[in-house]
């Protein structure tokens, strides 16, 4: 909160500053004048919440300082001071609604008083232009929302337009700006992506839409003004080298607006796509949003399940597929590669040890929507179907039933509770039989296995600094915290933490 303290003579403004702990007050910063006319300039750029100012002061008495002050900062509030308290004086400050009226000497304890009510109505007055502004911002939202959506209420439509000053008479352009994830826009950046919207004699409103880190705006510009849109696209995609431009096609009626917003969406999504433009705009001629292709997930099982060597050419000839379709929404493509590379994890849990970010299916998919391009995907689909084939080829000595029992324990290492008994009733054999086989094929017995395997996921995890040592020990399936560090010690000679620290 700012203060200006106005007063001819030196030694009272000093002893006003002095006088008054100006934090508990939550005024942190201060401005001093010596008269009304250097108040008046002063308070222009500054624009204090209170002003505290003598009445009889040379050049321009406080009255008149006052009277012009609030002209143009009419939320300010004032305390008068003066050495004469004069009938003309009490007149002139009950006119000007000033918060208190303060004889010279100053009594301390008064001022106090004064600028606690004082402070009180600037906060209150904040208060309640911040609930206006919400308010405001919500219908506004609103009208943005409305518009870009078919069969809207109009008469709705037309009273917040009204309301917000947005004309229903002119031409419109639906405008979506799409940030990446990595660097989403602050409060400044989206007021100042409208101000170069709106720049060139037009209207734009808009909204941001966190979940999907677009803001979408609805300009309006006269038929006459046309030809500088071009001009405003390149604006906004100079002032921010990281966002992607989506306009869709012109509307000559408000009540067409939602069709321009259909094709800015459709527009953006081929950055999905095409990585290397930043600028989209739909083809008129296109009027009808491509889907995916039915049967790719069966066609998926069935090779996983039965010729699996031959899903590197079928994943090549998806994503050849889909980069044909970039009007295809992304997130047909997001849930489609989701479901695939979760029946891949599924069928080869060992991926989860691949690597240290992903020991879930919720992080698998976490790690799949963070990428923002269909190269990403493709690249990180090509990783997997690599180590998947290392998983198959590391097993492809062993017989039918060890590799049963080895994705068992891949699928349920973080059971306390598992043990030979499960996983021989998993696969339809004794205890005593499976363990002999597992033994001869893989020269240690299940129980051997199962304490090496899980020592190294807890290695895996501890390399990563965002799981706590007893959620290690939980997720890795040891029956405390104590004797995972006991187990761990024996076997490395450290400490989790330990281990943790030598890992940098």
């Amino acid at each position: 909160m700012k203060i200006l303290i106005a007063d001819d003579e030196e030694y009272s403004r000093e002893g006003l500053v002095e006088s008054v702990d100006w934090d508990s007050f939550g005024i942190d910063e201060i401005m001093q004048a010596v008269n009304g006319q250097e108040a008046l300039q002063i308070a222009k750029w500054f624009h204090p919440d209170i002003v505290l100012t003598d009445i009889r002061m040379p050049k321009m008495d406080g009255i008149d300082f006052a009277s012009q002050l609030l002209e143009f900062c009419k939320n300010c509030r004032i305390i008068f001071i003066s050495g004469y308290m004069e009938i003309e004086y009490l007149k002139s400050a009950i006119r000007l609604s000033v918060v208190d009226y303060i004889e010279k000497p100053v009594d301390v304890s008064a001022l106090r008083q004064a600028l606690t009510k004082a402070v009180a109505d600037v906060r209150e007055a904040q208060a309640h232009r911040q609930a206006e502004a919400d308010h405001r911002e919500v219908r506004l939202q609103r009208l943005v929302s409305l518009l870009c959506t078919q069969n809207s209420d109009m008469q709705t439509v037309e009273a917040l337009a009204k309301e917000a000053a947005f004309p229903l008479n002119t031409q419109y352009v639906c405008v979506i700006v799409q940030y990446p994830i990595r660097k989403p826009p602050t409060p400044e950046e989206l007021s100042r992506l409208l101000a170069i919207l709106q720049s060139r004699q037009g209207k734009a409103i808009g909204k941001y839409d966190r979940e999907r880190l677009q803001l979408q705006a609805v300009l309006s510009f006269r038929q006459e003004k046309q030809y500088q849109l071009p001009s405003i696209y390149q604006e906004v995609l100079e002032a921010f080298p990281n966002a992607v431009l989506g306009v869709g096609t012109e509307a000559d009626a408000f009540q067409n607006i939602s069709h321009s917003f259909r094709a800015a969406s459709d527009a953006v999504n081929c950055a999905f796509y095409i990585e290397d433009h930043r600028f989209f705009r739909q083809d008129q001629k296109q009027t009808r949003r491509q889907t995916m292709e039915p049967g790719l997930y069966g066609e998926f099982l069935q090779l996983l399940s039965q010729e699996p060597h031959k899903l590197p050419e079928w994943g090549e000839a998806l994503f050849n597929t889909l980069r044909k379709n970039p009007f295809c929404p992304k997130v047909q493509v997001y849930t489609l590669l989701a479901t695939l590379l979760s029946a891949l994890f599924h069928r080869y849990p060992e991926l989860y040890s691949w690597r240290p970010e992903i020991d879930n299916e919720d992080q698998l998919h976490s790690c799949l929507f963070s990428m923002e391009t269909l190269s990403q995907i493709q690249a990180f689909w090509t990783e997997v179907l690599a180590q998947t084939q290392s998983v198959s080829q590391e097993k492809a000595g062993y017989s039918r039933i060890v590799q049963g029992a080895l994705d068992y324990i891949a699928q349920h290492f973080d059971k306390k509770d598992l043990s030979i008994a499960q996983i021989a009733e998993h696969l339809h054999f004794s205890p005593t039989y499976l363990n002999v086989l597992f033994k001869q094929e893989m020269k240690v017995t299940i129980k051997q296995y199962l304490s090496s395997y899980r020592l190294e996921r807890a290695k895996q995890l501890l390399e990563r600094d965002f799981d706590k040592v007893t959620e290690v020990s939980e997720k890795c399936g040891y029956a405390n915290a104590n004797y995972f560090a006991k187990v761990f010690r024996e076997a490395t000679g450290m400490a989790p933490a330990e281990y943790r620290r030598s890992r940098g």
